[in-house]
């Protein structure tokens, strides 16, 4: 059992509380510590009926009333210490809907509201349906077709952290750190799955058969975490153990693929701790979502979920999964104390996703390439959005934190400490890294603790750190100064695109071709390639010929390839080209998943062809309920065809019920995580 963050705090945990505009709670006057939620998943009514138990520490002597976020919740009753308790729910600021309505407990029942005092304050309450920490999809969106599934994860990548509170009533503001304990009712064919421990930890799960039918499951979580991490799934699931203590779990029709796919889990765990410190949260377990899951994933303690398109049968995109897996180290142990210095959290993990690389692969040029691949998303990504929300820092106020979401705490967070390890030393800097997570285990940090450590671990030994340029790095909005990049592998794969432009352009020997053997090539080298092909064909403002398309099936046969990365953007080149043989493969590859970054750009290309803009209208109509609703909307309007026909797709998909039968639930915002730099 990892040891009481208590016992290794050495910043104040609640220092910047009070001042967490995007939580209407007060966990500087009394603050949750520990969680005890008890939930039936209502398959009909598409709710949560739940009780939520919190034991409160006062903070604040005899502080009158306790504080907590909500969104949409119903709720039913409060009592203080077993007895009644008087409670209101504000109403929502419709300005600032985000933030939902403040619920506000009388303390006055508890007799010793001195600090330090304990209080346990009870909560029964429903969700509702539209919560936005969990949407419900039909049995159609899910590899086997037949029960539904649902997942629900409170943790919302790309700083969407603030969506718990329509789940439970709670401090959700990631300053404050709770542990808890479950107990989740479901029917009796799902199985459970929660971002904790199975109660009885020699047992895969603690489920005990109610005399209903249905089914009791018990988890605990000891490691004390914000509420954005907290995450429940509920599915017909099946799972596969790769080591002691990694897991697998998905529908039981992909689960040998998922068990294969991600055998590699345990070195990136072991690459990680080699990278920082031993693993606080005991089991480290994957979640494979349903095919039409429309998002790329999201990283929860102890279960990260991941996108079935990384499934791509050589474990070619596994290494997604170091990114996840970092985040156990940096944002889940060691967490921003506020949204504003979210780059605390992503710029570390991007950090470490790239060491871990690293290491697995034992070839020390990956970590510029796949950082030159970063750079260019965060150049996209200044290019696009406003100068306030460029800076490291950025001044969020009550505003809703995603409107601030771009790849610049990643990859700009990336860069400073890319930078800072130049400085010192890369051999200084690891052992920086390690003390580091050590230090601030279980708590939270900003930008200025961060400083004053960094500033303290090497004043002596490296004195020109004092002379740093802090300020331009965190306050400074646009691009830092470029870095030199090892450009090696990535000048090969653009030199390849290069000779393939001067054979489309004919200014090759006909029938001559480039000579490189990709054969050899990892993922990010192929993904390199093609999108130069890419950005070169737009460039110039024409496609690749057929002929050129045709050379490359031969040399290549990349529109067989069941890697999703590479055959979605080579499936993108033919349809720009106006290759009708693709077709087939399109269509197959777009109805058999429903990853919105895939499909929707496919199902544009192809309604904006001449070959393939009736196909697309019919692909979309026949298929339309395998994608999840957000998706087939979306795809919807993509399209465009007259105006008439728009409306009878969308209303289509919107006069249909959105849910037949079982469900699907899972977590609305947790799919801005496509952003995620090469996570993707």
């Amino acid at each position: 059992t990892p040891p009481h963050a208590a016992q290794n705090n050495t910043y104040p945990i609640l220092s910047a509380m009070a001042c967490d505009p995007s939580s209407l709670s007060n966990p500087h006057e009394a603050r949750v510590a520990h969680l005890s939620w008890d939930a039936v998943v209502d398959f009909e009514t598409h709710q949560f009926v739940a009780k939520a138990i919190y034991d409160v520490e006062i903070v604040a002597q005899d502080v009158s009333t306790l504080r907590l976020d909500t969104s949409e919740l119903d709720v039913k009753s409060v009592e203080v210490n077993g007895a009644p308790a008087t409670f209101s729910l504000s109403v929502p600021d419709a300005a600032k809907s985000h933030l939902g309505s403040c619920l506000e407990i009388d303390l006055a029942g508890a007799k010793d509201r001195t600090a330090g005092a304990k209080i346990s304050v009870t909560i029964q309450y429903d969700t509702s349906p539209s919560a936005s920490a969990a949407q419900w999809l039909p049995p159609a969106q899910t590899a086997g077709k037949e029960h539904p599934y649902v997942f629900s994860a409170c943790f919302l990548t790309q700083c969407q952290a603030i969506h718990a509170r329509s789940l439970l009533p709670c401090q959700d503001c990631p300053a404050v750190k709770m542990t808890y304990d479950a107990k989740v009712t479901v029917p009796s064919w799902a199985t459970a799955v929660m971002s904790a421990l199975s109660k009885d930890k020699n047992q895969t799960s603690t489920v005990t058969k109610l005399e209903n039918g249905y089914l009791l499951y018990e988890f605990t979580q000891p490691v004390p975490i914000p509420s954005y991490l907290f995450a429940l799934a509920v599915g017909e699931l099946d799972s596969r153990d790769i080591s002691k203590r990694c897991r697998v779990w998905s529908e039981p029709s992909m689960v040998e693929a998922v068990a294969f796919e991600f055998s590699q889990v345990e070195d990136f765990v072991q690459a990680a701790e080699e990278l920082t410190m031993p693993y606080q949260w005991t089991r480290y377990d994957l979640l494979c979502l349903p095919p039409s899951f429309p998002y790329g994933g999201m990283e929860n303690p102890c279960l990260t979920f991941v996108t079935p398109t990384l499934l791509a049968g050589d474990k070619s995109l596994a290494d997604v999964v170091a990114h996840e897996a970092a985040h156990s180290w940096s944002g889940n142990l060691v967490t921003n104390e506020t949204w504003e210095h979210f780059w605390l959290n992503e710029g570390w993990t991007v950090f470490l996703q790239r060491k871990i690389m690293v290491k697995v692969l034992g070839d020390n040029r990956f970590f510029d390439f796949d950082a030159i691949g970063g750079w260019e998303d965060l150049k996209e990504s200044v290019g696009l959005m406003p100068d306030k929300y460029t800076k490291l820092i950025p001044t969020l106020g009550d505003g809703d934190p995603d409107d601030a979401f771009s790849s610049v705490p990643y990859e700009k967070g990336f860069n400073l400490l890319y930078s800072l390890e130049r400085m010192v030393g890369a051999g200084k800097f690891a052992g920086f890294m390690k003390a580091y997570f050590n230090h601030f285990k279980f708590s939270t940090v900003t930008s200025q603790s961060f400083i004053e450590y960094f500033n303290s671990h090497f004043e002596k030994e490296v004195p020109s750190v004092k002379d740093f340029d802090w300020d331009t790095w965190l306050h400074k909005p646009g691009m830092p100064e470029a870095p030199q990049f090892d450009r090696t592998l990535s000048a090969e794969c653009e030199g390849l695109a290069d000779a393939w432009i001067s054979v489309d352009d004919g200014e090759a020997m006909k029938g001559v071709f480039p000579k490189h053997d990709i054969s050899g090539w990892s993922t990010g080298r192929k993904i390199c390639f093609l999108d130069s092909l890419i950005a070169t064909c737009t460039e110039r403002k024409r496609p690749l010929s057929l002929a050129t398309v045709a050379d490359m099936k031969k040399l290549y046969k990349m529109h067989e390839s069941q890697n999703s990365e590479v055959l979605f953007r080579f499936c993108m080149l033919a349809v720009e080209a106006g290759d009708e043989s693709i077709l087939p493969v399109v269509v197959r590859f777009i109805t058999s998943q429903g990853r919105m970054k895939f499909v929707r750009p496919l199902y544009r290309a192809l309604f904006h062809s001449k070959m393939g803009r009736d196909l697309a209208v019919s692909t979309f109509l026949e298929h339309k309920d395998f994608y999840h609703p957000i998706a087939a909307k979306m795809i919807a309007a993509d399209l465009q065809p007259k105006k008439k026909s728009v409306q009878d797709i969308v209303g289509s998909i919107c006069k249909k019920p959105l849910v037949v039968g079982g469900i699907l639930a899972f977590s609305a915002v947790v799919g801005i995580a496509l952003l995620r730099g090469k996570r993707r």
